[in-house]
């Protein structure tokens, strides 16, 4: 599968994610051209974070992802799933708060996990977990919403308050062009994981899925509304279930 039919398939769900919930097109592209512009004005001592950065580390995390098996790991994910893949050789790339799933490890896990966590994809809403990731110098994965304006401002501020921020990559939701950021498809955190490792060449084969579910909230999950939690879910099974990612979750 390509990437542009990855996308395809993963946009489709976008579009009717908005009809369900409501939300505004305008809103989505409302907030990651904010992220865009926060980003340009904070990439002027920060290299990593100009749009030549960020190619940068694109076209780095694509080498790393063709070195072996990916696992990404969602909001449900347990310890034992985290060390079983890890002793498989598998790397990870973790969905948002998920990635506290590190602090529950042996230490001797902890560093071979954080030493092989190619990426953190985040809207923002994860803390406190993500909080050791930025600090670790983790590649994040930022995405914009058109709900999230608030959550993506609080997270920038803290990542420019270290003195060495994390490299990063920008990802959006609308079906528009805009320089610098990437919509590899998806919706929630856990499901756009998976497509933006697809998008970028990984064979759906390649990737394992931990610590998925829809039957209920996953411990990981940052603050939400539960009823649209569980609907949002479906969605996300919706995008897995196109990708022929994960089977029955």
């Amino acid at each position: 599968m390509g990437p542009h039919e990855v996308r395809a398939i993963a946009m489709r769900v976008q579009d009717r994610v908005r009809a369900q919930f409501d939300w505004s097109l305008h809103h989505d592209l409302h907030v990651a051209n904010l992220l865009c512009q926060r980003v340009t004005k904070e990439s002027s001592n920060r290299e990593m974070w100009t749009v030549s950065g960020r190619e940068e580390s694109l076209e780095s995390l694509i080498d790393r992802l063709e070195d072996g098996p990916i696992a990404t790991v969602g909001a449900a994910a347990e310890p034992q799933e985290i060390e079983t893949a890890l002793s498989e050789g598998y790397r990870l790339v973790f969905a948002d708060g998920s990635i506290g799933v590190i602090g529950e490890l042996s230490e001797k896990s902890q560093d071979e996990a954080w030493s092989n966590t190619l990426l953190l994809v985040s809207d923002g809403d994860g803390d406190p977990h993500i909080a050791e990731a930025a600090q670790r110098g983790i590649l994040h994965a930022i995405h914009a919403h058109g709900d999230n304006e608030n959550s993506l401002i609080a997270m920038l501020d803290r990542l420019v308050a270290l003195e060495t921020p994390p490299a990063i990559l920008l990802t959006h939701q609308t079906p528009d062009r805009i320089d610098g950021m990437l919509n590899p498809g998806g919706f929630t955190d856990g499901d756009r994981a998976v497509c933006l490792c697809a998008f970028l060449g990984v064979p759906i084969a390649n990737i394992r899925l931990i610590g998925y579910t829809t039957s209920e909230i996953g411990r990981w999950t940052g603050t939400t509304d539960p009823i649209r939690k569980m609907r949002k879910l479906t969605f996300m099974q919706e995008v897995l279930d196109g990708l022929g990612a994960g089977g029955e979750l």
